[in-house]
């Protein structure tokens, strides 16, 4: 939802305010009191409610509320006499009295697609003003013009991140294909790294390829800014790829921050230098602010407390708590977090005396790391003994977490009291998600710190509940994605991922194969929904755990992994690893989980064994059915009403369409639901009703977060928009589509998909390039092409897998075919001839790109 006023805008998805078209930096407090004026525009709210809305069961006293209201308004241009969008109401509070339009928020595709295909847009949104950096920032920009990779180092706590993203924001407009952000402070090792790096990217490992090559693939065509967050600790295997990713990608630029350069060839290095300070007596009190550590400190402390000013008496007592820091901005945030707690001549004094007695024990260390170092456990020191032991504990968790983690995994009483207070002392960041609710996170300065203060056994201790938690909640999630509770469960997911990482690691290397299993096994839905394919890495590894083989889950996680290898187009490997966790269910007794089945049945249809195929799909049904479990039913019967569809069986493809909607009505889960929908998609007997059927699984999708679902319901529809002649918006939907299976590694779905682009291409005047992709296809599919059957086809078997192969409608299955013969009229012989041969030889991702931008109207290059 997006709120238009004036000249400005407030993204609620985004949790972004724009003025002129440009974003405003402002506190998590002034976003929520705008976002609460205009949710309740045209009335007075008083300013209790203001009150209770942004601050809760905090107390903050009214000045807090005036001053933060100061800044909203501007914030928004608008001030205290002309009072254009909030007008005081003397005695009472506030109102919104600006005209507001509220509409969809034109870079999302919730409700339908603008003609514009997905890019990255990875940037956090600036929530604080960048002090003391304008200079750098210009020589940055300048620089980036001629430098594709530029590595911003210094020490911890001086602001690399923060000059890395506003860089970025900067810069954003000029990549066509956007910014990706890699953040690596909660990465272990060179296979989390690559790890990271998929996951940002949004691409995944795929046939007989590295996850490396899969990333400098994805990105060869592209134009596109990396920002790579925190290298320090990875700088060899970063390097390596970073490397790599410079030599192959000609139009990829990098932003990249570190406490030491990468060493590749083409680096510019800059040193991001501590804000400047000043001598006691070098400045006049009424020119403090223009010194940059004394303008931060001001700032930051009057956001901890509002009655907080800079004066002749205590401005003295400023510098020299600035000028003792060595202008390191989180050191001296650290500092101004307490203004509200004692006074600043007192900060200093203490902070005095911390330094004098640190002094000896850190001799030699660089002096800003020691003052940074000194800065923490100054603070640290200050803290309550039970604010000290959670502070240590919560040092557990890789990422933002919430209340409900912490007082899982840490103890003590009153966690929630804790955490409050730790977080007014900058020991703890609070982050208020888009969609709801409160989360923490630890900067990786405190948490590296934190982690010190742990013994071994305490450390194993906190490891371990850690582990058994997210475990839990991946227990959790597995069960409410079956219920109406879906979309919220993925939110869940989503946001302790990196946690959900870290727990399977922990708990493999102790050998606690119940924790680990358990994990990968309930987490899996998810991760197929979500395109999370990095799961399936996880249950490779765990399939091959010594010990784990007599597990009674280790049927799940290698049912798992043959899932996985059909998902790459490794069809052997997937029947190997199938049978193999078939035999494991029988000789471990187990209740098979379908994973076998499904993925046996996708293998077996995508390489022309249709009898087979359905024993496995029928088989699957029987399964679901014997479980009882209904979001199972809906799956299996929709597989196989899609099937039955795609194979011209439409009153076996009814029935089991009908099955899956009565599953899908019963569990209330929009992904069961939009299952129904793809099938009776399938099922149409006309294109306007198979149209509506996608349309509405793709908006079911969409608003539960179930990207795979959401784009085969999309891949279709837009197939059935170019048949129409809606081009624009078909083509549109195919050129994300085939994005996001390329990305995602789905070799099935990616070649179905450019079968619907090579009708889209034809229609739209570009032949070549159509030509191209059928070449393409034809070599693809001529390695798992089946041996000539009565089964298989009416068609050459060789382009049985995607020209007319399942799963597809009947209308596009013959436009594809029709569509391959105009090609040869139009072109003649040696053009075809031609173009197939240049489209067998290109590498996918080239294949991929050129594809999409044509679609979207773009220079097709090469």
């Amino acid at each position: 939802m997006v709120y238009r006023f004036g000249n400005c805008e407030l993204d609620l998805a985004r949790v972004v305010l724009r003025r002129d078209g440009r974003e405003v930096p402002v506190e998590p407090q002034v976003f929520d009191l705008l976002r609460c004026l205009l949710e309740r525009r045209g009335q007075v709210v008083r300013k209790e409610e203001l009150l209770d809305e942004v601050w809760g069961d905090r107390f903050v006293s009214e000045s807090a509320l005036t001053t933060r209201m100061k800044t909203a308004r501007r914030a928004v241009g608008d001030d205290g006499s002309r009072q254009r969008v909030i007008r005081t109401v003397h005695g009472k509070g506030y109102e919104f009295v600006a005209e507001v339009r509220v509409v969809d928020d034109p870079r999302t595709h919730d409700d339908g697609h603008d003609g514009v295909a997905r890019v990255g847009n990875g940037l956090p949104a600036s929530l604080q003003r960048l002090i003391g950096r304008e200079e750098l920032l210009a020589k940055l920009v300048e620089d980036r013009a001629t430098s594709r990779l530029i590595t911003l180092v210094g020490p911890s706590g001086v602001g690399k991140t923060s000059v890395g993203f506003e860089l970025a924001r900067r810069v954003a407009d000029e990549f066509t294909d956007g910014v990706f952000v890699v953040e690596l402070v909660t990465v272990v090792d060179q296979d989390a790294s690559n790890s990271a790096f998929a996951t940002s990217l949004d691409v995944n490992t795929r046939q007989h390829t590295s996850i490396e090559d899969a990333i400098v693939d994805m990105l060869r065509p592209r134009h596109a800014l990396l920002v790579l967050d925190n290298c320090e600790h990875l700088v060899e295997p970063v390097a390596a790829l970073v490397d790599r990713i410079l030599r192959s990608a000609q139009r990829v630029s990098i932003v990249a921050t570190s406490r030491e350069p990468l060493a590749v060839t083409g680096e510019h290095v800059w040193t991001v230098e501590p804000l400047g300070t000043a001598e006691p007596d070098d400045v006049p009190a009424s020119e403090l602010m223009s010194v940059p550590a004394v303008a931060l400190f001001l700032e930051r402390a009057e956001a901890a407390d509002p009655r907080f000013e800079l004066d002749a008496a205590n401005a003295p007592a400023v510098v020299e708590i600035c000028r003792r820091l060595d202008g390191i901005p989180l050191a001296i945030e650290l500092a101004a977090a307490r203004a509200s707690a004692i006074d600043v001549t007192e900060i200093a004094r203490r902070l005095d005396e911390r330094f004098r007695l640190l002094k000896g024990v850190r001799r030699g260390a660089d002096p800003r790391h020691r003052t940074l170092y000194d800065a923490i456990s100054w603070s640290y020191d200050l803290l309550d003994e039970d604010e000290r032991r959670l502070f240590a504990s919560l040092a557990v968790f890789a990422g933002p977490f919430d209340l409900g983690a912490a007082e899982s995994v840490c103890r003590g009483d009153d966690v929630l009291d804790l955490l409050t207070r730790l977080a007014q002392r900058s020991m703890l960041a609070v982050r208020r998600p888009a969609g709801g609710g409160t989360r923490f996170e630890m900067l990786e300065t405190l948490r590296e710190y934190a982690r010190r203060r742990l013994d071994d056994q305490q450390s194993v201790e906190l490891f371990a509940v850690h582990a058994r938690h997210f475990a839990s909640l991946a227990g959790s999630v597995e069960r409410d994605l079956q219920t109406p509770q879906e979309g919220a469960a993925v939110t869940r997911a989503d946001s302790s991922f990196a946690d959900l990482r870290a727990a399977r690691r922990f708990a493999l290397q102790v050998e606690d194969f119940d924790t680990a299993f358990g994990l990968i096994g309930s987490i899996r839905e998810y991760a197929m929904r979500a395109l999370r394919y990095e799961v399936f890495a996880w249950a490779d590894s765990a399939s091959r755990v010594a010990g784990g083989a007599g597990h009674p889950l280790h049927p799940v996680v290698t049912g798992l992994s043959a899932y996985g290898a059909w998902v790459r187009g490794e069809f052997e490997s997937a029947l190997s690893l199938a049978a193999s966790a078939r035999a494991a269910e029988t000789a471990l007794d187990q209740v098979p989980s379908g994973l076998v089945e499904r993925a046996m049945a996708n293998v077996l249809y995508a390489s022309g064994q249709i009898d087979a195929a359905l024993a496995e799909g029928v088989r699957q049904i029987e399964l679901a059915e014997s479980s009882g479990n209904g979001s199972r039913i809906a799956h299996a019967c929709y597989m196989h009403s899609v099937a039955s569809s795609s194979i011209g069986a439409p009153d076996e493809a009814d029935h089991w369409m009908d099955r899956a909607r009565v599953a899908g009505r019963r569990t209330a889960s929009p992904t069961d639901r939009a299952s129904a929908a793809v099938a009776a998609g399938f099922a149409a007997r006309d294109d306007a009703a198979a149209l509506d059927a996608f349309a509405a699984a793709d908006r079911l999708a969409r608003s539960a977060g179930n990207r795979w679902m959401s784009a085969f319901a999309l891949t279709e529809a837009s197939g059935l928009l170019v048949h129409q002649g809606d081009l624009a918006r078909g083509c549109d939907g195919l050129a994300e589509t085939v994005d996001v299976w390329y990305r995602a590694g789905e070799w099935a779905q990616q070649w179905y998909t450019l079968q619907r682009c090579l009708i889209a291409l034809d229609r739209i005047g570009r032949p070549e390039v159509a030509a191209e992709v059928l070449g393409a296809i034809e070599a693809q599919t001529e390695s798992i092409a089946p041996e000539p059957t009565t089964e298989s086809s009416a068609d050459p078997p060789s382009l049985w897998p995607t020209l007319g192969g399942p799963p597809i409608t009947p209308t596009l299955r013959d436009l594809a075919f029709e569509t391959r013969d105009a090609l040869v009229s139009q072109l003649g012989a040696d053009r075809i001839e031609e173009h197939r041969a240049a489209g067998a030889g290109l590498p996918v991702a080239a294949l991929v790109d050129r594809t999409r931008n044509a679609l979207l109207g773009r220079t097709v290059g090469g």
